[in-house]
Formats: structure tokens, sequence, C-alpha cells
């Protein structure tokens, strides 16, 4: 009973996490139809920031790497989502100095990460009650 009850709860939430994921891929994709659309019209009108172009452009890449990372459940995702997100800061965000190394050793500390901790193993899903 208590098995059975754990299997469907864990069912539920995989299927909250598809809806959530399908969610955030059809904003990412009405973003990206936003962003070209924008940028065409920035550029023949004579106003376009690189700025902002590459700030929405990242954007959509974490909200992709994001989807991925729900649906795989892989330490391998989950650093891939951390490598874009501090790379979007770094790209977008203008800060000080320090802000600037502090985002440059996150990213080196991920590659690190990826390069001697992370096994072919990695890559195969977590058992977590998907049907």
């Amino acid at each position: 009973m208590h098995s059975n009850f754990v299997k469907r709860l864990l069912k539920a939430a995989w299927v909250l996490e598809l809806v959530v994921a399908v969610l955030i891929l059809a904003v990412t994709l009405l973003e990206l139809f936003l962003l070209g659309e924008g940028t065409l019209s920035q550029v023949l009108g004579g106003s376009f920031s690189a700025d902002a172009f590459f700030a929405d452009a990242m954007t959509i890449v974490v909200g992709i790497e994001f989807v991925k990372m729900l649906m795989l459940h892989t330490p391998r995702a989950v650093t891939d989502v951390l490598l874009f997100a501090i790379a979007r800061q770094l790209v977008v965000n203008h800060s000080s100095a320090v802000d600037t190394l502090l985002g440059v050793a996150a990213v080196a500390l991920i590659f690190v990460i990826k390069k001697f901790l992370h096994t072919d193993g990695d890559d195969a899903p977590a058992g977590d009650g998907r049907p």
C-alpha cells in the first residue's frame, strides 16, 4: 500500500515537472520569436543594441537548458544550467572587477567539475518515478 502511494506520488510529481517544462519551453519559443522580430525591427530602425540582444539570447539559452535539466535529472544537465546562467550574468551585467573575477572562477570550477568529477554514468537518468 505504502509503496503504491509513493509510486503514484512520484508519477504525479513527474507529470507536474513535465507541465512546468512545457510551459517554460512555450514561453522560451515565444521569446525566441519576439527576439527575432524585435531584432529585425531594431536593425531596420537603426536602434540595434547588442547588449539587449545578448541578454535576451542568453535568457533563451538558459530557458532551454533548464527544460533539459527538468527532463533529464542528470548531474551533467544541472552543471550545464549553472554554466549558462553564470555565463549569462558575465555577458549581460557589467559588474565590478571582483564580480567578474568570481564569475570567471565559478565557470572555471564548473569546467573542472565536468572534466574530473562527471562519469559516464552521470548521463543515465535517475530512477525518479517516471512512467
